[in-house]
């Protein structure tokens, strides 16, 4: 590939201060409803609740990817905005320590970096109180455009608030310029449904989804069988996207592109936390595409990198190399369909 480009891949989304919460005395409340089930993480009121690990570490999809994206070694910068406060400076001092550009960093003094409290329970499965602060001002005329230029992709996960009209912008440049651009859409895309995503769609090399946002996107209802999961990969494509990813957890995911349709189960490991795994699969998805890999290929290896990120608490102490993430790849075959 001409090295025409600064960068590899810039991750366009949410930064954040995150604090990571084990805790074991929990409940899990589930309530079944003909179309879908529900699930609830329970605390029980007015105790005092033990919490066995607690870790410290920045967070948002956009540094998460970033350091895959890094590790991996694609020359990585990151777009997004932080307060102008102490955790907004460690956030550009953690990107930095893992090589990766904070050109592209935008600082708020109106609003505070984004915090979030991320509950794992003894599923592993967590929950997460979020407070979106600064990451949901990143507005469209601030960004740096030349960054966003100098890449052959952009990788862009959910943006919300003031910065949800970023969203489309950034997938109409990525259009005009020629870059491949990657999307993991958030609540403020999906709210929209297949016609509000479209006009991002179209400009889309591949799109990453859960099962559930699948289901919210297209508008399907469930009927709890694999024509479903078929039928939405389908319109996902029709209504412009590539190549379509879309995860189910611990059953594995499918894929869908030009070439064909893709079933992969997913690697048994033992769960410590889930925090972290959608975005370990798409960025090392992305990742394997930029080296040529088939999209088959491509959801092996990020269904590696997930794989080594639940087995450990926090959302990038497991992230793998790309030399790791082949040899996982070839030393553990998996189910494909």
């Amino acid at each position: 590939m001409s090295d025409d480009k600064r960068y590899d891949v810039v991750c366009v989304g949410s930064a954040t201060e995150d604090v990571f919460l084990q805790v074991s005395d929990t409940r899990i409340i589930r309530i079944e409803e003909r179309d879908e089930d529900h699930a609830f993480l329970a605390l029980e009121y007015g105790a005092k609740i033990g919490v066995e690990g607690v870790l410290h570490d920045t967070g948002g999809g956009a540094t998460n990817t970033a350091v895959t994206f890094s590790r991996m070694g694609l020359r990585t910068a990151i777009a997004c905005k932080v307060g102008d406060d102490s955790p907004g400076q460690r956030v550009i001092e953690a990107m930095q320590g893992v090589a990766v550009d904070t050109t592209g960093v935008l600082r708020d003094p109106s609003h505070c970096t984004a915090f979030s409290a991320i509950l794992t329970g003894f599923t592993g499965d967590r929950t997460i109180l979020v407070y979106r602060g600064a990451s949901s001002e990143l507005r469209a005329d601030e960004l740096d455009w030349d960054v966003l230029r100098s890449t052959h992709w952009v990788y862009m996960n959910a943006l919300s608030g003031a910065s949800a009209e970023t969203f489309l912008r950034v997938a109409e440049f990525c259009g005009q310029e020629g870059i491949k651009l990657a999307i993991n859409p958030g609540s403020a895309q999906r709210a929209g449904g297949l016609e509000g995503l479209r006009p991002a769609l179209r400009w889309t090399e591949v799109l990453f989804v859960n099962r559930s946002e699948a289901y919210e996107i297209t508008g399907v209802e469930p009927n709890r069988g694999p024509d479903d999961e078929r039928t939405m990969l389908k319109m996902l494509r029709a209504a412009g996207a590539g190549a379509v990813v879309m995860t189910y957890g611990s059953e594995g995911s499918e894929g869908m592109d030009a070439e064909g349709y893709y079933r992969i189960g997913c690697y048994p490991v033992e769960v410590v936390s889930t925090v972290g795994a959608g975005d370990a699969c798409a960025s090392a998805c992305v990742v394997a595409l930029h080296a040529g890999k088939s999209l088959l290929e491509a959801m092996k290896i990020g269904s590696a990198n997930a794989a080594s990120v639940v087995q450990s608490f926090g959302a990038k102490s497991g992230i793998l190399t790309w030399e790791q993430a082949e040899a996982y790849v070839r030393e553990h075959p998996i189910e494909t369909r």
